[in-house]
């Protein structure tokens, strides 16, 4: 019985100290597949989740650092860095996690958007149970975005969130991944680590996007995709006549959104 009532005590002091940390940030590695056409062709891109102040914000770590540099030039005057040196991403987005919401701020070329969401994921929890790394994780299943999706979470930590829009279920994801093998989150870090003082984190940033329903988002960026060279034309951006087609199929090759609908 005392053995018992220590272990509960060491729990409650455990979660307790966790609760506490407003300063950590868990890293996730996303294996994806960009081309249905070409199931062998996988890129990897690293994001972290931020939580703060009873939010969290889910954000490319290459976004991230772009900004950063952008911040910095800004400050120093420096208009002559290369910005080749520096990884191109395709997931500009902030995601923002509070409560049951779910705020979801995007940007292409000169649109900015933005829309609201609710977070109540459809979870299965089944009593398959196994080890990832360190954690002892429980299977749990949901379907979004016109994908079934598989995640594994783990008690161990006091956190009820995870990658991209997902959360909900008791417990920190530690690996998601939709049953098709398109999309793989992973957990690959745990870091004692300041909220990021940085732009894209902003009021100011956040307001000039423009609100408009899911529905209109997802009709604004297809006719976007669909009219890309002569929406990157209105920005100033000229493309060569010979990378003319080269340019296409690059494009004809994103046919593998995260979300199908």
């Amino acid at each position: 019985m005392h053995k018992y009532k220590f272990l509960l005590l060491l729990l409650f002091v455990y979660s307790a100290f966790f609760a506490q940390q407003k300063d950590y940030s868990f890293g996730y590695r996303l294996e994806y597949t960009p081309d249905s056409t070409d199931v062998l062709n996988t890129k990897v891109e690293d994001f972290t989740l931020f939580i703060n102040k009873g939010k969290s914000y889910f954000v490319s770590d290459i976004f991230l650092k772009r900004d950063s540099i952008l911040k910095s030039l800004e400050k120093s005057q420096d208009f002559n860095f290369n910005f080749s040196k520096i990884s191109n991403t395709r997931f500009k987005s902030v995601i923002i996690k509070e409560n049951k919401s779910i705020s979801f701020y995007d940007n292409v070329l000169k649109y900015y958007f933005s829309y609201q969401e609710n977070s109540n994921f459809p979870w299965n929890i089944f009593p398959d149970k196994q080890k990832i790394g360190e954690y002892n994780v429980q299977k749990a299943t949901t379907e979004y975005g016109g994908r079934k999706w598989i995640a594994w979470f783990t008690t161990d930590l006091p956190y009820q969130d995870g990658p991209y829009k997902f959360g909900g279920l008791p417990g920190l994801i530690v690996k998601m991944e939709d049953t098709n093998n398109n999309y793989r989150y992973q957990l690959i870090s745990i870091k004692k680590k300041s909220f990021p003082d940085n732009v894209i984190f902003t009021e100011k940033y956040l307001k000039q996007h423009k609100e408009v329903s899911k529905e209109d988002y997802i009709k604004a960026m297809k006719n976007i995709n669909d009219n890309m060279i002569n929406e990157a034309a209105s920005t100033g951006l000229t493309i060569s006549p010979e990378s003319m087609e080269q340019v296409k199929k690059n494009l004809n090759k994103r046919n593998n959104p995260i979300e199908l609908k």
